[in-house]
């Protein structure tokens, strides 16, 4: 990623400002949405995500290439596949125990996916990479150090993999690039390290 980027972020909770400020750091533009208007938005961003624009959540993917999805699972029904169609999306979800999920995805984890997998078939104009779901909102804040924490790319599509790989390098967190998508279950909720410093050796051996 260039220091001239920007990507879209689409979410404004602790996950989706603690991106965005993460992404201001590393020189990279920010537009970032929620189920808030922009003028809606406009006291939460100053004090949460200043130097983030807001725009209205269907024009989320309007001039980026890629678009970070940092909503609650559960309101994922609210997101239509057309505002993210021919875009990178990197799945920063979650899914946590007594969520009530939308219908499809429940079906999907039934019938074996991983939650990438099951969010992928719900946007099937995207190209779907999981990533940043494993890492906190504090994590995201605290300052880079020498030996970088590792992060989790687990995608089908080898190019939308780079991409969010050059991305998480610029956040300052050294990419660890699976083989699949459905390789994401290992870095959700109740996996080793969710939420737990790794380095690429550890996470690669969740799925090897």
């Amino acid at each position: 990623m260039s220091s001239s980027s920007r990507i879209g972020i689409l979410g404004a909770g602790r996950a989706g400002t603690a991106f965005a400020r993460a992404a201001a750091r590393a020189g990279i533009d920010v537009q970032i949405a929620s189920t808030r208007t922009p003028s809606q938005m406009r006291y939460h961003l100053l004090q949460y995500a200043p130097q983030a624009r807001g725009v209205l959540a269907e024009d989320i993917a309007t001039g980026v290439d890629l678009v970070i999805l940092a909503v609650p699972q559960e309101d994922l029904d609210d997101v239509e596949p057309a505002w993210l169609a021919q875009r990178i999306v990197v799945d920063a979800t979650n899914r946590w125990e007594d969520e009530p999920l939308p219908i499809w995805l429940e079906e999907g984890l039934a019938s074996g996916l991983s939650s990438s997998e099951a969010i992928a078939q719900r946007f099937p104009d995207a190209q779907v990479v999981k990533a940043l779901n494993h890492i906190s909102h504090w994590a995201m804040d605290a300052p880079v150090t020498e030996e970088a924490r590792a992060a989790i790319v687990a995608a089908d599509d080898g190019s939308a993999a780079k991409s969010v790989a050059a991305l998480i390098r610029s956040l300052g967190f050294e990419p660890v690039i699976a083989e699949s998508l459905a390789a994401g279950r290992h870095a959700e909720p109740g996996t080793p390290y969710f939420n737990v410093p790794a380095t690429a050796e550890q996470l690669a051996q969740q799925w090897l």
